[in-house]
This record gives C-alpha cells, structure tokens and sequence, in this order.
C-alpha cells in the first residue's frame, strides 16, 4: 500500500482509541459499562444494531457469495414480518420491564436457576465460536496485503480490539459504531462505483451478464430438505434464526436495552433489522458486480473470501485503499467489541452476580473481557479450517440458537411448562439439531427451526406429563394479549405515564425481583 493508505488507516486506529479513551472515564459502575447507564439514544442504539449483524463476516463472506452463487441466501428475510411481530410484541417487552442485565435472568424467573445456568452456558458457547470468526475474518485483508502469516495476524488483531473494548465500555461500543458504520457504507459504494466504471457498458452490463449466469436468482421453491437454500427454509427456518439473531441474543438485544423506553427500543430494533436487511441485499450486489467485472477479464476463479480484497489490492487507486481497509477493520471491530462486551455481560451477571453478594466492580468486568477476548483470538486461529466464512458463521447461529428461541418462547407463550419440561426440552432440541448436522444432509438453514419447535414441543408435552404447575409469580411473565390491550388502553390514557406499563409488567417486575443486583433467591 502507498504511505496516504497508511495514514488513513493508522488514523482511523487512533480516532478509535482515542473515543474508546473518551468514554472510560465515565465507566464508574457496572450499569455504565454493561448497559451505557441506560441513555443511549433509540437510533444510536439502531446503528450499534446494525453495525453489530453487518461484520467484516458480512463484509467479505457476503461479497463472496454473490460473486460465487445468487441471492438465494437472502430469502431467510421473508421471514420479517413474522420475526418483527414475535419479537416487538411478546419477547422485548419482558426484558425490557425487568430491567435485567442478562436476558437470560428471565429463564430463572420463569422456570429455575438450572435452566438460566444452561442458557447463558449455551450463549457464551456459541458467541465465543462466532466471535472467533469475527477475529478472523479482518486477518484475512491483512495476510494477503502483506505476506505475513494469518496466525500472527489473528493474533494481533484480536489482542488489540480486546484491549480498544475493555476501554470504554457499552459507551464506547455503540458511539464508535456510530461512524465506524459510515465507514462501512462509504466502503460499499466506493467498490461498486469504481468496478462498474471498469466494466464495458457499465452498470447495464453488471445486470446483463448478472442475468445471464444466474446471479440475481432469488427463489427457490423446492420441498428438498438438503436445498441449502429454499423459500420455505427462509420462511420457517428464517423465523426462528432472525429472532435467535436478533431476540435471544445478547449481543444485539443488549443494544435494545440500553435506551428509556419500549418504545424507543422497539424503534431501534426496527429500524436495525430493515437497514440491515437492506444492506444484504446491498453488499451481495457488490459480489455480483465483481463477478461482472472479472468476468469481462476471464478471471472467474478467484476463491470466495479473497475476491474482495483481490480487487481492494488490484483495483483501487491510492487513498481509497487505505479507506477500504479501515472500513473492514471497522466493520471487524464493531460486531467483535459488541459480542465481547455481551459475553462479559452474561458472565458477571449469570455466574458471577448470581452466586455473590456484592456487584462486580468495573475493574473486574475489564478483566473477564480480557480473558474472553484471548480464548475467542485462540479459536480464532482455527478459522482456515471454516470455508465461506459468512455461511459458517450462519451455520453456527442456527446451530446453537434454535433450542435458545424454543425455550424463551416455551416460557413466554405457555402457562403448562415448567423448569423440567424446560430442560427437557432444551436438551432434546440442542441433541436432535447435533444429530441432524451429524448425520444427514439437511440444510443447515432449517437447524434452528429444528432445534426451536422440538424445544418447545418437548418441553411442554414434558411439563404436561410431569403435571408441573407453574407458580403465580411465573405465570405473570407469560404472553397475555390481554395483558396487551390493556397496556395499550393505558397508553392513550394521559395519566398512564411515557411508557404506559401495564400492571400485569409491574407485578412481574416486582415478583421477579427488580434488578439483577437483587436477584439472589
């Protein structure tokens, strides 16, 4: 790279550092370096959400994608509608009334200590191989620009974003997602304009021959299991992964819970998942556009994760590509520092708070990122082994995140389940998707459907046969659509209050316990 490409992007590290150094001065307690003291704007909040899905995986894994297949991939997103409904109406409002930490804290007030234990141990399972990916995926960029081995570079970069992350805290991650998702954007377009001016015919050629070899190819209607990618492995399987993405994830609903109110955290969720989707659709139309113009060169050959920095290298003038990098760089460290800081979140408040009797201290929420942060570098040096980075790290969603949706939904929707129906069910769903992935050939887009609808099934039929009785206090966090016409009477009413809660919430609140920080039965 020429030195201006340096000096665009050793100032992007140092705008970086420097923002994160910002905000560790007003990390003075355990809710301002979880939770950004609960302040945050809705639509920083939405950025942060997006920043956080639209990674460096996204950034090359997606591009590669298009540029080798079609769009098909992207049909899990007519799975919207159902996943947006499902989510604002029944699994947000109870995170956000209890006012937790850790959204795995609920599955303790539902059911019992045993099936929190095993929810959050199951999350920081699964976060910490996607995680792993994360790190890997910039080390890539950096080995073909420079020659140096992956390993190191693995190393390098997963040991400073750790460092950068445990920093500044909740703050500092959403308010540098905030430009570093410009960054990203600035990044997108500036591909996609300098290869379409390299291409004979220009932006009519990219559609022309786009058509001509499939790549614009949404729908797939077959009933085959083994089809990776289906429309009804997008519209039932995409359910159940867009909310374990997005629902019962830490990672993004974390960000959702940092704001004052439901309805500003419905907003950023919204407007979170639609941008992002939008930028799918997006990023895999820059795949396609380099496909077009390699094409014209008879260059068709180029290995998946490798075309897009093969034309950063190759094609872009000086400046730009310095500005690419750092837009990589951006979108790496944005979805790394969200995860950690969600993993740090889930351990201090699920196994550490849990069982002590005074709140971690910020100091040792920085030394649990750490550790975190190096176990996940270590994995992360694994990552040859993985293939197409984006559909491995949506293979390892889908994996872990179907029985995590099936026994949320398992206590949200029914008023027959309890703690052992729960377990059962959690463990036959995770077991029958290990199974399945094992053992056949099914997609892996329908794991999390599997693993989702067994969860739950099992878990109430269980429960059923057990004749478990759930207490008073645990009904009270069951879905009610009562409970929902009469939050939204209350609502409209002008002594309701900005938020409108609904007694039905409150109870729940008050018989959950409050606070994680009161939370020790």
């Amino acid at each position: 790279m020429h030195t201006i490409d340096y000096i665009i992007l050793i100032t992007y590290f140092l705008g970086v550092v420097i923002l994160a150094g910002f905000f560790s001065r007003s990390q003075k307690s355990l809710k301002d370096f979880l939770m950004g003291g609960g302040t945050i704007p809705w639509w920083a909040a939405a950025v942060a959400g997006i920043a956080t899905v639209t990674s460096a995986i996204s950034y090359i894994g997606a591009v590669g994608l298009g540029y080798s297949t079609d769009f098909s991939f992207l049909q899990y997103r007519l799975a919207l509608p159902a996943a947006i409904f499902v989510i604002c109406v029944v699994i947000l409002p109870f995170f956000f009334k209890l006012r937790v930490y850790s959204i795995y804290e609920y599955l303790e007030k539902r059911f019992s200590l045993a099936v929190r234990l095993v929810g959050s141990g199951l999350f920081i399972l699964f976060k910490s191989c996607f995680l792993a990916i994360g790190i890997y995926a910039p080390a890539i960029i950096i080995s073909v620009l420079t020659g140096l081995d992956i390993v190191l570079i693995v190393l390098i970069t997963g040991v400073l974003t750790t460092v950068y992350t445990l920093m500044g805290g909740m703050k500092a991650v959403i308010w540098t997602d905030v430009p570093q998702l410009l960054i990203m954007l600035g990044g997108i377009f500036v591909v996609i304009i300098v290869a379409v001016n390299g291409i004979d015919g220009g932006f009519a050629e990219v559609l022309a021959l786009g058509k001509e070899h499939g790549k614009f190819n949404y729908f797939n209607f077959s009933l085959s299991f083994t089809d990776t990618y289906t429309v009804w492995s997008g519209i039932i399987g995409g359910t159940f992964l867009i909310i374990s993405q997005f629902g019962t994830d830490q990672a993004e609903m974390q960000r959702f819970l940092t704001v004052d109110s439901l309805n500003k955290s419905r907003y950023a969720f919204i407007a979170s998942v639609l941008v992002a989707t939008l930028l799918g659709f997006l990023i895999f139309f820059e795949g396609a556009t380099l496909f077009a113009f390699y094409q014209q060169r008879g260059r068709t050959d180029i290995e998946t994760n490798q075309v897009f920095i093969r034309f950063v290298i190759d094609e872009l003038p000086v400046g730009f590509r310095g500005f690419l990098i750092s837009a990589l760089f951006a979108a790496a460290m944005s979805t790394i520092s969200s995860v950690l800081n969600s993993l740090t979140t889930v351990y201090l408040s699920d196994f550490y708070n849990r069982f002590r009797d005074k709140e971690a201290s910020v100091s040792l929420a920085r030394a649990v990122t750490l550790a975190i942060g190096l176990f996940s570098t270590g994995l992360a040096c694994l990552g040859g082994y993985l293939g197409n980075i984006l559909e491995a790290a949506t293979s390892i969603i889908n994996f872990f995140g179907g029985a995590l949706v099936g026994v949320f939904l398992l206590g949200m929707l029914s008023r027959r389940a309890g703690p052992k129906g729960a377990l059962t069910g959690f463990m036959a769903g995770f077991l029958t998707v290990l199974s399945v992935a094992s053992f056949t050939g099914v997609s892996y887009m329908w794991y999390s459907a599997i693993g989702g609808s067994l969860t739950f099934l099992v878990g109430l039929l269980t429960s059923m046969l057990l004749g478990e009785k759930p207490g008073t206090g645990q009904l009270k966090l069951v879905f009610s659509w009562n409970a929902v016409v009469r939050r939204g009477k209350k609502a409209s009413e002008p002594d309701a209050g900005p938020s409108g809660l609904s007694r039905m919430t409150e109870d729940s609140s008050m018989a959950a316990g409050g606070n994680i920080s009161e939370s020790k039965s």
